[in-house]
């Protein structure tokens, strides 16, 4: 097989996981805390689907996507985020959701962390990435752009940590 030939086969074989729709089912019920627990590796598959696709693709799954994790974020009686200004990237709301499901990630897989520094690095850092891919269709941030500038000069954790 030509090199040609291997780079299309393999762009074709790549398409369907860079473009995956997630389905949220519409029955899901979250009123006990086992009912959280039993969801707990689709919040998971949500933050990764939320961090990686485009902001502008997928739209309908993406609020419900949104929707759920919000639902399940502030009714988690195991995960709590700490919204503090300075931190949070408040004028993009995109950013946001990606920042309090990296929040919540990282609590997950770390036996439900309760550390808010580590826990916010690691929304700020998934927050970054996903501003950094999609900063054309979202336009230009302050709170993001001081966010990006501390993590170039090493300073993000030490920073988050000083507010709290």
């Amino acid at each position: 097989m030509t090199p040609i030939k291997i780079l299309i086969c393999l762009l074709f074989v790549s398409i369907p996981f860079t473009a995956q729709e997630l389905e949220i089912p519409n029955d899901l019920s979250l009123v006990t805390a086992d009912d959280y627990k039993k969801t707990e590796s689709l919040v998971l598959k949500a933050t990764e689907w939320l961090a990686q696709t485009p902001v502008g693709e997928h739209p309908n799954t993406r609020i419900a996507v949104n929707g759920f994790l919000m639902k399940w974020m502030s009714g988690s009686p195991t995960v709590t985020i700490a919204l503090v200004e300075g931190i949070v990237p408040l004028d993009c709301a995109d950013c946001l959701m990606v920042f309090m499901s990296g929040w919540t990630k990282y609590s997950l897989e770390h036996n439900y962390s309760k550390d808010n520094t580590a826990c916010a690095v690691a929304g700020a850092e998934q927050a970054i990435r996903f501003y950094e891919k999609n900063k054309a269709a979202l336009g230009k941030n302050a709170d993001m752009e001081k966010l990006i500038k501390l993590q170039k000069k090493g300073k993000l954790e030490s920073y988050i940590a000083s507010k709290f």
